[in-house]
């Protein structure tokens, strides 16, 4: 059954979800498990920063008092074309977890946010010469 409304529970069945994907995921799941680890546990402090990013994001609850671009700023380099596939990923979730109308509130929100992380992450432009 879809969600017809964005509630702190139907973000967490998202992202539960969402997640146990990425794991699977032969690209995505060793990069994570990685930066995360392998077990439930490790994982929990993670999905909790989500919860409350995706609450912040979608309910403006201001829950998530994080910083996403240092997290991220510190990881390993990775191709950027997995955002490409994370976003794939984050998109079919959305649309088997949410009505049409907020799966696309979802997907919008996670291309602007897979966007300025891309940019932070991999934008270098070339010094101007004087």
């Amino acid at each position: 059954m879809k969600n017809h409304a964005i509630t702190d529970e139907s973000i967490r069945q998202l992202i539960d979800r969402f997640y146990a994907k990425v794991r699977q995921d032969e690209n995505l799941g060793p990069i994570f498990a990685k930066a995360i680890g392998d077990d439930a546990e490790a994982w929990k402090p993670h999905l909790a920063h989500m919860y409350d990013f995706w609450s912040s994001v979608m309910l403006a609850s201001g829950r998530y008092q994080g910083n996403p671009m240092q997290k991220h700023m510190a990881l390993p380099a990775f191709d950027v074309r997995l955002f490409d596939r994370w976003l794939e990923l984050f998109a079919e979730t959305a649309h088997e977890m949410h009505s049409e109308p907020l799966a696309l509130q979802y997907i919008e929100k996670s291309k602007r946010i897979a966007e300025s992380l891309k940019l932070a992450l991999y934008y270098k432009p070339e010094k101007m010469s004087q």
